[in-house]
């Protein structure tokens, strides 16, 4: 499998705030048009904050054949330069960190891992159905195929009886963990779409527990804007009890989608089981994040702070980060952090540039 010798700049630096669906320039230029309203553009990078990073990009090369840059000839990819405006955005002053992404080339399915050391941090056992847990959903052509390259890969399979099981609209699925102890839907849908991209994995979506799916929906609609494209209450069922192991749960999903390339969310709340919301920092081994897109980031804090929501970042509000752009870090109703972003004109230069 084919290793990618990636160019290290500070726009890594900045914790991938360029890894956007659509290029810098034209982020710009939409920001401006719409300048001062605290409107969601999109969402960006989805990151998994993990204790070593070079394990778990080797855990998602070896099980899923993506693309990870090469390790150089010390044998460890290297920590970044210290970039005290990103850790003030994420309130981890004096921290160390490195982070890179795992691909699939023509997919969406991409995710960023993240490590941050020389910090308190805590190593959080995920659990599906806590609020603030992130599942990732790869959508595949074969779920028992792409399960078979996992296990070799040492998956733990966390659905009872470690088999592919049906779901109720006639596609199938199997849950597993990756080395971190993320959760992992494998989900063949019931027909892929005729032009679906990709091998074995074509797309990528993401599941958040959630504790209250009337005060999410409130954040995500009515505050970010985001679409509400579907909203079930399904009930007990069968399928998603063997799935998941949770016999006795009740499942509502609600399906929302931020404007342009935005990876689609599935909110879950899962009643008559035991739930423990969880409690996390940025740095903490478990938490997770989605990049926001604005328009402007101080009007959309704001926006989202009258609406009850914590905002991390020091000083309670949106920062510098090279190359030129502000950043604010908020936690939504579920402890699931949201990073918001957009450009801004010569407030944060670009750091000095490396590259190997």
């Amino acid at each position: 499998m084919r290793l990618l010798n990636f160019r290290r700049t500070t726009i890594a630096a900045a914790c991938g705030v360029l890894a956007l669906a659509s290029s810098p320039t034209s982020f710009a230029q939409t920001a401006a048009a719409q300048t001062g309203k605290g409107i969601v553009l999109g969402t960006g990078a989805v990151t998994s904050f993990v204790e070593n990073m070079d394990r778990t990009l080797a855990f998602y090369h070896d099980a899923f054949g993506m693309e990870v840059p090469a390790l150089p000839d010390s044998g460890a990819r290297p920590y970044n330069p210290s970039n005290a405006q990103l850790f003030a955005m994420f309130d981890i002053p004096g921290a160390k960190e490195r982070h890179q992404s795992a691909r699939l080339p023509d997919t969406d399915v991409r995710l960023e891992v993240m490590e941050v050391q020389n910090v308190p941090h805590s190593t959080i056992p995920l659990r599906v159905q806590d609020p603030g847990s992130l599942t990732l959903v790869f959508l595949v052509r074969d779920a028992a195929r792409v399960l078979e390259g996992a296990r070799k890969a040492h998956a733990e399979v966390a659905t009872p009886g470690g088999k592919v099981v049906k779901l109720a609209d006639g596609g199938q699925s199997v849950l597993i963990k990756d080395v971190d102890g993320r959760f992992i839907e494998l989900r063949q849908p019931a027909t892929l779409p005729a032009d679906a991209k990709g091998g074995d994995i074509t797309a990528m979506r993401v599941s958040i527990a959630v504790d209250d799916m009337a005060k999410t929906l409130a954040v995500y609609r009515d505050v970010l804007g985001f679409t509400l494209e579907s909203d079930q209450n399904l009930g007990g069922d069968g399928h998603l009890r063997t799935l998941t192991g949770l016999k006795k749960a009740e499942f509502r999903r609600s399906v929302v989608l931020g404007p342009g390339m935005s990876v689609p969310i599935e909110l879950v709340e899962y009643r008559g089981v035991d739930r423990k919301p969880l409690v996390m920092k940025i740095q903490d081994r478990g938490a997770a994040r989605m990049q926001v897109r604005a328009d402007d980031v101080e009007a959309l804090v704001a926006k989202m702070r009258d609406a009850g929501l914590h905002v991390v970042s020091k000083g309670g509000g949106a920062v510098p980060i090279p190359p030129n752009f502000m950043g604010a870090l908020v936690v939504d109703p579920n402890d699931f952090f949201l990073t918001v972003i957009a450009p801004c004109d010569g407030c944060a230069p670009r750091l000095v540039s490396e590259s190997h």
